[in-house]
């Protein structure tokens, strides 16, 4: 994967590419960013332009043979960990019994090159549906995955180059297994490479943290968003632009926006029903709207809340008279004119924090039942406050 396969983030590329040819590569760094952004693309692109041969103009060449290997996750020297769990596709154990991502490294090739999306932009959730996970249920990265490391970078380099490990949502690692690994970031040896990718960096251990480099991934901007839609759907399509902005730079909903509306128009419809329920002091109705919630997978609840954040921060835009920086358009657009009036200077500060507050609980793994039931009542008594 070249760096112009990633979209947009071209101030990072060049930052990534102008350190590596000046032979500043530390041996630990953090890539934190949604998975939306690129964070994952990105980072495999960074290890292509490290091994490649004949890297030029700022990019991997793409036909040399660690290229090719890069390409289609094969090379030897570059290995990859990420969140498992038990799977009807999990082949073999490590030795102390723990699944590692060995076990599922067909099914996560397949899910990094799938082409039906851009490669490498998935988060989480889809990442547990094509392992086929319960909709409740989470992968983890343990002990027994450090010591597969370990090993691994044991050996000497087949390529006589670096030796990469890509962490995958490396906030899934539990503690036994982050104190281990701590110890090769102490201790690396020579031309070793740890990219961590993580959402956020305040789950990981402190520890871990001071001894990484953050490379800090935003969201795609809204022009490069567009260039790549257009790219991809025809720059007749009317929809590219207003979607460009209304994704957010995100890629992931982006390509949902276009394609489906499937994501985008189930948590609007969870968004505004909250919202009415809200305006009529619908109490039983917003206990029904918790358990609703509640039921769904984890990973669509956390989807939600993201988006819910964007709503309001489009509201008090709209409030502020300010919608010409507006990224809502269509039916959200419609209903955050008559919705924004509620959402103003003297309640959008407690807002946001419920809505955080809320995420960091689900991501906690906090009784859904409980913490939206919480949620829901704390909102219908922010709407009016004035």
């Amino acid at each position: 994967m070249k760096f112009n396969e990633v979209v947009g983030l071209q101030s990072v590329k060049d930052w990534l590419v102008r350190d590596a040819d000046a032979g500043k590569i530390p041996h630990a760094q953090l890539f934190q960013g949604k998975p939306g952004s690129g964070v994952l693309p990105l980072a495999i692109a960074y290890a292509q332009y490290i091994h490649c041969e004949h890297p030029q103009n700022g990019d991997s060449c793409g036909v040399c043979r660690s290229c090719y290997q890069i390409a289609r996750l094969e090379h030897p020297d570059l290995h990859f960990v990420f969140p498992v769990n038990k799977s009807v596709y999990a082949v073999g154990t490590s030795a102390s019994g723990d699944l590692t991502s060995d076990s599922l490294m067909g099914k996560w090739r397949e899910m990094v090159l799938d082409r039906s999306v851009p490669p490498g932009y998935f988060n989480e959730r889809a990442w547990y549906d094509c392992i086929e996970l319960g909709k409740n249920s989470q992968g983890n990265i343990a002990r027994g995955e450090a010591a597969e490391i370990t090993r691994k970078l044991g050996y000497k380099s087949f390529e006589n180059g670096y030796k990469t490990v890509i962490i995958w949502m490396s906030e899934r690692m539990n503690d036994t297994a982050a104190n281990a690994l701590l110890k090769l970031f102490e201790e690396p040896d020579e031309n070793t490479l740890f990219l961590l990718l993580c959402e956020d960096s305040g789950t990981l251990l402190k520890t871990i943290v001071s001894r990484t480099r953050t490379v800090y991934v935003p969201p795609v901007e809204p022009s490069a968003m567009a260039e790549f839609l257009q790219e991809r759907y025809g720059r007749e399509n009317p929809l590219c632009l207003p979607v460009a902005k209304a994704a957010g730079g995100d890629v992931i909903r982006a390509v949902d926006l276009m394609e489906t509306r499937g994501a985008g128009d189930e948590n609007f419809e969870w968004f505004a029903e909250i919202m009415r329920r809200c305006f009529y002091t619908d109490h039983l109705g917003l206990i029904q709207w918790a358990e609703n919630m509640a039921s769904l997978p984890r990973e669509s609840q956390k989807g939600f809340l993201e988006y819910a954040l964007n709503m309001l921060r489009e509201s008090f835009m709209y409030s502020l008279q300010m919608d010409t920086v507006s990224y809502a358009y269509g039916r959200e657009a419609d209903f955050l004119r008559k919705f924004s009036p509620y959402v103003h200077h003297k309640n959008m500060e407690t807002l946001t924090e419920a809505f955080e507050k809320a995420a960091l609980h689900i991501r906690q793994n906090g009784n859904p039942k409980i913490v939206w039931t919480h949620f829901a009542l704390s909102i219908s008594k922010q709407i009016y406050k004035l």
